[in-house]
Order: C-alpha cells, then structure tokens, then sequence
C-alpha cells in the first residue's frame, strides 16, 4: 500500500482542485491509502469519495489564523506544524502556495511531486523576478508534474531541470460530466425558450483577468451592434465581477448577457449551448474546454498553452490567435458560416472519446508507482 498525500490550498473553485478530485475518486484504494490535505476545513463529503482521508491544517479561517497561516508559511514551519505525517509520496498540486509550503517537507524518505497546472511564464508579471523567488522550491523537489507538453517545455525554458520535469494529464470523470448534464437547470438565466430562438454561447471560469471575460463581453458586444444576435452566458466567480457587471450596464447588453455566477452543475448549461467559448490570456490544460468536447459542444478558443494538444490544429475546435481582432473573427466565423457548428459537434464528440477517466487515471498511477521506486533505488 502506498501512503500518498496531496496538498492544495483549498479545494473550492477552479479546474485543478476539480481535476485533483476527479484522480483521487478514481484511484485504486487497495494499492494506495490517500489523504487530501488544505490550509481550512471545507465541505468535502460531496467532493471526495469514501475511503479518502481528509486533513486541515487551521481549524477555521479568519484574520488571525490567516495572519499566522501566512506567518508559519514564510517561516517554512507550515509543514513541520500541521502536515509531517510518514507519507510515501506527498504531491504539492497547485504551483504557488501549495508548492512552497510542501517545499518545506522534512520527510527525507518522501518521492516529492510539485504540480503545475499553467504556463507560469504567462502567470509571471516580471519573470526574473518570479523564477528567482521560486526557484529554490522547486529544486527541493524530486520531478516536477507538468498538465501539457506546453506547460513543460515553458517550465524547462524558465527554470532549466529539464531531467526531472514530466507531463501527466490531468483525469476528466467523463461519465459524471455526461450523466449531470441531463439533469435539470436551476439557473434563472437559463431560458430555454430564448434559445430556440437565439444561438446561446457559454464561458465557464473564475472572473479574474486571465480569463479574458472582459474582451469576450467587447466582442459580444461588437457582434450584436453588427446584428449577429446571440445570448452570452458567463458562469463562474472572482474579482472582476463588478467591472463586467458595469460594462454589460453601461452597453445596455442585460437583454443578452449574464453573469451566472459559480454553478455546481454547469454541464446542462455546456451541453445546451450552440458553442463553448475560451478567451483566456493564458491556461494550462483546460478543463472546461475538455468536458465540452465530452458533451459533443463545439469549441472556439484562444491560442493559449494547452490547446493545441487538445484540439489539434484547429482541427477538434477553431483555435484563433490570442488577441481581440483575431478572436472576434473566430466566434463570429462559428455563428454564420453555415455548417461550421455542425461540422465540430462531430469533431468534438469525436476527440471527447479520447478523454476517458479510466485510462487518464491508470496512466497517473504508473507514474506514481514508476517514480516512488526510482526514489528507492529499486
């Protein structure tokens, strides 16, 4: 039996905590004994499958536990305080916080992994100055998990260690995603009526600048003053969302934008609309761009990492340059060009086979196993 644990700050939000959730559910239990570990307690009955142990390391968040948890973790004394269980493998899923906080393991005997799930070039405002704050951490650890090959090689040309860094895809629970988009829709912004009449595109992720909502929402508008009426459906939360609520307002778009805020369930959303939209800055390996090709929605992204591994050349899903004028031309290409729609349904339904749990899982576990015996010599 094997003693893994993994460690993320929490695991509310966006697709890495999702993707780590969907790995530990599906993992064999009798080969290995897993434990989660986050910085506060959270809800996890629903997120985490039986058998799965679950750990925190301060019993509740405010401003004083906030203050000592940032405190103990500029110390490196995170570890030694609230995690140093004998583990065989501890895996630091999320790059940042989680990376450095596990960075300062003092279990010598521990296979140590650090998980990066995005291009920490694009993610970095002054790179030299990121790669040399970070630096010392990730050389603390034994091989470096990177979602894609993009991710990979953007990672290899910042910081070198070329020997230990690795690609492991992230795990897709496909049969979940499928089952909960047959379920109802509770979200009032969803007007099924509305949609017979109108194409419906959708957009799914936290409301931060890197996913580019405030460029698709000057793209949406754009298309509508050009008569190209359709409805926008932006699901997700964060800091953005005042100045997008205000943009929508001051242009007048509430007829045929909305902000959905957080959905539990945005697959029946995904599953009904005509296309799925990604005009993120930069990702890693993006989930939600997967779950649409599993759900048969056809897709028109972004050049940013990741894609090109998932969607080929454009040829599972448009792929556009990553700037507004290109981007534009993208969406408004998918719904007018007759066909187009129709054309990567089936291109979707078709590379949405390629993503099944079993496999994704089965090849992680391989590694985990393949990994903790080249740290035992063995």
């Amino acid at each position: 039996m094997i003693n893994i644990l993994f460690f993320i700050e929490s695991l509310s939000g966006g697709g890495a905590e999702k993707v780590l959730c969907n790995l530990v559910n599906a993992m064999d239990k009798e080969r290995f004994s897993i434990t989660v570990q986050t910085l506060y307690p959270e809800a996890v009955k629903e997120k985490l499958a039986p058998g799965i142990k679950y750990k925190y390391c301060y019993p509740a968040k405010n401003r004083m536990t906030d203050l000592l948890m940032r405190t103990e973790a500029a110390l490196g004394l995170t570890y030694p305080l609230h995690i140093k269980d004998g583990y065989d493998i501890e895996a630091a899923y999320l790059e940042c916080g989680s990376t450095k906080i596990m960075a300062g393991s003092t279990n010598k005997k521990a296979l140590k992994l650090a998980w990066v799930h995005c291009d920490l070039k694009k993610k970095a405002g002054n790179v030299d100055k990121f790669i040399k704050n970070t630096a010392v951490h990730y050389k603390k650890y034994d091989s470096i998990v990177c979602v894609s090959e993009d991710v990979r090689k953007s990672f290899i040309e910042m910081y070198g260690m070329a020997e230990k860094v690795v690609t492991v895809y992230n795990c897709y629970n496909d049969n979940e995603v499928v089952l909960k988009a047959d379920l109802p829709v509770l979200e009032s912004a969803f007007d099924k009526e509305m949609y017979k009449k109108e194409l419906m595109v959708v957009a799914v992720g936290r409301l931060t600048a890197q996913k580019g909502f405030d460029r698709l929402l000057r793209i949406h508008k754009r298309l509508e003053d050009e008569g190209i009426h359709h409805q926008l459906r932006i699901l997700g939360e964060g800091e953005e969302r005042k100045s997008l609520e205000t943009f929508i307002k001051q242009n007048e778009l509430g007829d045929s934008a909305a902000l959905c805020g957080f959905q539990n369930n945005p697959y029946p959303m995904l599953k009904c609309a005509d296309l799925y939209v990604c005009s993120s800055l930069y990702e890693g390996f993006s989930t939600t761009v997967v779950e649409s090709l599993i759900l048969g929605t056809p897709v028109v992204t972004t050049d940013c990492t990741g894609m090109r591994e998932i969607l080929g050349d454009s040829e599972y899903g448009l792929i556009t340059a990553n700037n507004d004028e290109a981007f534009y031309e993208g969406v408004k290409r998918m719904l007018t060009e007759p066909g187009l729609l129709e054309n990567y349904a089936e291109k979707a339904k078709l590379r949405g086979k390629d993503f099944k749990c079993e496999r994704l899982v089965r090849e992680t576990e391989a590694f985990f196993e393949a990994e903790l015996r080249k740290k035992r010599g063995e």
